[in-house]
C-alpha cells in the first residue's frame, strides 16, 4: 500500500495489533464506528545493542 493513501488503526481497548488500512471513507468510517481509532505506524526497525558480554 501507498503511504500516502493509507492510516494505521488500533483496534478497540488496544486488542490486537495495529493494521494498515486504506485512507478512505468507505474504508474508515466502518472501523471507526467500531471502535478502532487512528495510531502511529509501529515501529518496525529493531534496536540493535552492543553485547555487553564482550
Amino acid at each position: 500500500m501507498n503511504s500516502a493513501n493509507t492510516v494505521w488503526l488500533r483496534p478497540p481497548f488496544g486488542q490486537g495489533e495495529p493494521k494498515e488500512v486504506e485512507a478512505t471513507p468507505a474504508t474508515l468510517l466502518p472501523l471507526m464506528n467500531s471502535g478502532w481509532s487512528q495510531c502511529p505506524p509501529p515501529n518496525t526497525k529493531e534496536e540493535v545493542k552492543p553485547d555487553v558480554d564482550e
